[in-house]
């Protein structure tokens, strides 16, 4: 689902004009990244014009667009006090009066997409490590098969073996299931290494906005702006301009290590 944002005002915010493209990973990163991801959600009052695959957000068509997009805080939080994932799950199928053939199958199917096996569904709650809680939190999502999905800083408390663990997960949703997919962190590593776009705030305005390796290998500007750089960037950058050693940037630090050994 392509959204696009033209000349919208919330609160701080001041004429933002953007677009989110369907294809791909989007991040967002800056100052007024989390209620940036709000407004996306089609939740908050707004002026301006907000687009759903060219369909606006307006009073009347509030509720059918909201259904379609899932809202994954940084953090799960129990709100409806289930003890087991089956309960909370069927829970939410009532809340939404989603209307459907098989509800036990979709539920299974939903923790499957997710990487959960259907043993999970009578596991505690409680007892969900860090990220069982995050894949869970993407079952749920799933649940109302929706366009778009939200995700507030979800590297949080995650190993790299799990980061990469859902940055797979939130590719196939992406490229398989045709999920727009937006994440909104302040993981300048995370964000340049697996998203596509890149929207960059500052003071509550839009910076940049565009491809996501294009505008972090500009580091001199972001330096400049005093906008946090990839690590991997920042030793490149420095490798290049201080070194003059003829290096490419790269997202991979083994791609970087090998072009290190080819030229010095």
């Amino acid at each position: 689902m392509e959204i696009k944002f033209t000349k919208v005002d919330y609160q701080d915010f001041h004429n933002l004009t953007f677009s989110i493209p369907e294809t791909g990973i989007c991040g967002i990163t800056g100052k007024g990244k989390t209620t940036l991801l709000k407004l996306i959600s089609g939740t908050l009052k707004i002026e301006g014009t907000i687009t759903f695959d060219e369909e606006i957000l307006s009073n009347k068509t509030k509720l059918s667009i909201t259904k379609k997009i899932g809202f994954i805080d940084y953090l799960f939080q129990n709100k409806y006090n289930k003890t087991t994932i089956e309960e909370y799950m069927n829970y939410m199928i009532s809340y939404y009066k989603l209307n459907m053939k098989d509800p036990a199958k979709k539920i299974i199917d939903s923790l499957k997409i997710a990487n959960l096996k259907q043993e999970y569904l009578k596991r505690n709650i409680n007892t969900l490590s860090t990220s069982e809680k995050k894949l869970f939190q993407i079952a749920l999502c799933l649940i109302t098969n929706p366009k778009v999905i939200l995700l507030d800083e979800p590297f949080i408390n995650l190993d790299t073996k799990n980061q990469k663990k859902l940055f797979r997960l939130l590719t196939q949703l992406n490229e398989k299931y045709k999920i727009t997919i937006v994440i909104a962190s302040h993981d300048s590593e995370m964000l340049y290494r697996y998203t596509n776009h890149l929207i960059i705030l500052k003071n509550y305005k839009i910076l940049k906005e565009g491809n996501t390796k294009s505008l972090y290998e500009n580091a001199k500007y972001l330096l400049k702006e005093k906008i946090e750089v990839p690590d991997i960037v920042l030793f490149t950058y420095k490798a290049k301009n201080n070194k003059k050693i003829k290096i490419d940037y790269h997202r991979d630090i083994r791609d970087l290590i090998k072009d290190i050994y080819k030229h010095v």
